[in-house]
């Protein structure tokens, strides 16, 4: 594997600039100073953090229902033989939802990661009768934003022959008709202009986790977390303060778990998406 760059495109200069300026970054009389290499790492950090907290990629990434298990499926369009567990992602199939038609849920699928950028294929199995049918592409409709996913059957053979009809799956042999999982092939994630025209609430919010990450070393590297100190005339009595929660920074560490905490929120409210009513 090549070696690892950062996700979003921030850089080591740019966290200097920004979410370090003004910090002394080596101990009072030392000569060792906050290596980029250590920045680096806290960012690679909070990259992999946000993707893991927030169920998105800062990439494009490519998505594959249980790929091991289809390695040597006798079925073509099935069949996976090029995953890679470093570049994508492997994910279980999903079940089919019980209140599926139900007034709440309007029949959308809830995707597991967004945003979506596309589908390349959505199949329902049945594993008693080994059977499965892959949904026609223009039935397929997405809430890229959301991540959710609805099928909304409009035209071709299917549609005219009605032998998938959604109304009638619920009611066949006491729902034993309805499919026991489906399968979900897409591609997620951003790409570097989305990120950058789009989306800087997220790149301030992994910027300002960076921070936290390194607030266990810059916190105390101006002078140990030493607030004040003093020496008795006599050489003898000699007492020292220290400097808030996190050292000499702890306005500035409080204000930066406020703000990227508000990010993550904002970006979870904001990205829920309306179900669309199947029809």
């Amino acid at each position: 594997m090549p070696p690892r760059t950062a996700k979003t495109g921030i850089t080591v200069d740019s966290i200097k600039q920004t979410e370090l300026y003004g910090v002394v970054d080596h101990a009072q009389g030392e000569a060792l100073p906050l290596s980029d290499e250590a920045i680096l790492q806290k960012l690679y950090a909070a990259e992999d953090f946000y993707e893991h907290d927030l169920a998105l990629r800062f990439r494009p990434t490519r998505v594959l229902s249980t790929p091991l298990t289809r390695a040597n499926h006798s079925d073509a369009a099935l069949r996976v033989t090029d995953f890679d567990p470093i570049l994508d992602i492997a994910e279980p199939a999903y079940d089919y939802p019980a209140d599926h038609w139900s007034y709440e849920r309007h029949g959308y699928l809830k995707l597991r990661h967004r945003p979506i950028r596309e589908i390349q294929q959505v199949v329902f199995t049945w594993a008693g009768a080994l059977k499965v049918w892959t949904v026609p592409r223009e039935w397929i409709q997405w809430d890229a934003g959301a991540a959710t996913l609805n099928v909304v059957p409009t035209s071709g053979a299917e549609f005219a022959s009605m032998q998938f009809n959604a109304f009638l799956l619920r009611y066949l042999g006491n729902s034993a008709g309805l499919p026991h999982s489906i399968i979900v092939d897409y591609t997620t994630g951003f790409s570097a202009d989305e990120l950058e025209w789009q989306h800087q609430d997220l790149l301030n919010g992994v910027r300002l986790l960076t921070l936290l990450n390194l607030g266990g070393i810059v916190s105390n590297a101006r002078s140990g977390g030493l607030g004040s100190s003093s020496l008795a005339i006599d050489g003898l009595s000699h007492s020292r303060g220290f400097a808030g929660k996190f050292g000499a920074y702890s306005g500035q560490i409080m204000l930066a778990i406020q703000e990227e905490a508000r990010v993550r929120e904002s970006w979870r409210a904001s990205q829920r998406g309306i179900p669309m009513a199947i029809c």
